[in-house]
């Protein structure tokens, strides 16, 4: 293979299903050892075409694929069956749906039992693996008892232990708590350091990989390409026509636009790193303020105490306030999703009790307590019981006449007639809080209400649920969210509560930050920088 020579080329590329397009001639080249972004909107056909690029689609799913795709010089369609798996490695947005093993060490060693990888080799590669994602002390363990962070991480591992030529990771800190985020990138790029390999992107969360990608290829909402050249450029001048489309942007850059729109960023152009923007701003007081919420707490709805549950959960106590905005954080396998479930009577409990608007969460009738306390699953697909969106939104609902407008809300309405399982995972991810939002119960549990949305989405769903009259109580990794959006905040660390308060009170909190593996919010981060190099000119 020549220097320059694409190692993968696609020409005229279509993919239809259900007799509609989710894109058509889309025509690009990728050069070996490349690192790139894949962007775009919600919804925009970013997992589909990655799914095309390793030949998963169309075979996996009902549809039709148009032009042509090479790799190495050799069209998709000359490779044999499992071959090209092999060159190309993906790791999918839901990673539960690539697993097929019973433990950790037995997943990882399935793709290298098809490989022929021989079996004194195995043990060595697996544990390899396994430590390159930091799930050594998970290796003998059951995969469905796993946090959804750790499986993002086994699915990864399965990968990375291929060792594959081109490797795909599709929203791959989704699930993941912000250092473990941090700490995955860190280990892409040692691994592209000591082995090169061609990597691309789809995320939501740019900044810990904006040193890392060299390219971005973005589409529009209609699976158009948008934008396609270097970095530098994709977030400098092209940055406000991607914020526009609802394309997420690094902080850095989202916040140089503001400031610029404010007119207290004086920068020749805009900043992708947090020197270059401090050096810009002209007055920094007015670009850290926040809008203070109002605190004061009405009655409780829903009261914890002494909370023991699956050996895991100690002791657990807490309240939530009839209207009152509830984040529950803390690291992948801490037990938030346990905690969470517990709270809507979904799990047993082996201590304590729990009591929703005066009355023991035992004592509700199935039927009653769903009718005040919505649950909205971190998968979205284990909720879904119809065969169309406009009917798993407006199932049990006597008056239909809200469903359009649901719909419309949540960008759903050219969806109304599609099949739940047909929608992207950012489509599904709206619809199952959809068929939450249109009753109006006391309290709404939402593990990671914005999950595979873009920009706009997630501003929309969380407008909404800032609005709700209810209580909400949501599971996330996202600190903006957090301190944008919260009350209350509870921090999760191996299975017992280590904090209650404000945000802002637990900003402060360095040694809880630690603990938990959260990271401070951006507006924090640069406050915090401001401070520091204040200091050092003051000394």
């Amino acid at each position: 293979m020549l220097p320059f020579e694409p190692q993968i080329k696609v020409e005229d590329l279509g993919f239809s299903y259900e007799d509609s397009y989710i894109f058509k001639d889309l025509s690009f080249s990728i050069l070996k050892n490349q690192s790139l972004f894949l962007l775009g909107p919600s919804g925009s056909g970013k997992s589909t075409l990655a799914y095309c690029l390793n030949k998963l689609y169309p075979e996996a799913v009902d549809g039709v694929i148009t032009g042509k795709i090479m790799f190495e010089g050799k069209n998709l369609n000359d490779f044999k069956p499992g071959e090209l798996n092999q060159k190309i490695g993906i790791v999918f947005q839901d990673p539960e749906s690539q697993f097929c093993m019973l433990t950790v060490e037995e997943e990882v060693a399935f793709g290298l039992e098809n490989f022929h990888v021989p079996r004194a080799e195995m043990e060595a590669k697996i544990d390899r693996a396994l430590e390159w994602v930091g799930l050594q002390a998970e290796k003998k363990t059951v995969i469905h008892t796993l946090s959804g962070g750790q499986k993002q991480k086994l699915a990864l591992a399965c990968v990375l232990a291929l060792e594959p030529e081109v490797i795909i990771l599709d929203e791959p800190t989704a699930n993941l708590d912000p250092q473990s985020s941090t700490e995955l990138v860190e280990t892409i790029t040692k691994l592209r350091k000591t082995r090169p390999f061609t990597l691309i992107v789809i995320e939501h969360k740019l900044d810990d990989w904006i040193e890392l990608i060299d390219r971005c290829l973005v589409l529009d909402s209609t699976g158009a390409i948008l934008f396609d050249g270097i970095t530098l450029q994709c977030f400098g001048e092209f940055a406000p026509f991607l914020k526009k489309e609802g394309i997420w942007l690094p902080k850095v850059v989202e916040a140089g636009i503001s400031a610029k729109n404010e007119g207290f960023y004086k920068g020749e152009r805009l900043p992708l790193r947090t020197a270059e923007l401090l050096s810009g701003l002209e007055d920094s007081s007015a670009f850290f303020k926040k809008e203070s919420k109002n605190t004061t707490l009405m009655e409780p709805i829903l009261e914890v105490n002494g909370l023991y549950a699956r050996g895991h959960l100690k002791n657990i106590t807490l309240r939530i306030h009839k209207g009152e905005k509830i984040a529950l954080v803390g690291q992948n396998g801490s037990g938030k999703t346990t905690l969470s479930k517990c709270l809507a009577g979904f799990l047993p409990l082996t201590k304590g009790e729990i009591q929703f608007l005066g009355v023991p969460l035992s004592k509700w009738k199935e039927k009653d307590l769903y009718q005040s306390l919505g649950y909205v699953f971190q998968n979205p697909e284990h909720q879904f019981i119809t065969d169309c969106v406009y009917e798993e939104i407006a199932f049990g609902l006597s008056q239909r006449a809200i469903v359009s407008s649901v719909l419309e809300t949540m960008n759903l309405q050219k969806h109304a007639g599609a099949h739940p399982f047909a929608l992207s995972q950012g489509q599904k991810r709206r619809l199952s809080v959809a068929t939450m939002l249109v009753h109006e119960q006391e309290l709404l549990i939402l593990d990671e209400p914005t999950f595979g949305q873009d920009a706009n989405t997630a501003h929309e769903i969380m407008s909404v649920l800032n609005e709700k009259n209810g209580a909400v109580f949501m599971i996330t990794h996202d600190m903006e969210l957090v301190d944008q959006y919260a009350d209350t905040v509870y921090v999760l660390n191996e299975g017992e509560l280590i904090f209650s308060g404000t945000p802002e009170r637990l900003w402060g909190k360095r040694d809880v930050i630690e603990r938990a593996r959260l990271k401070l919010p951006f507006r924090k981060q640069l406050q915090n920088e401001m401070v520091r190099r204040e200091i050092h000119v003051a000394t």
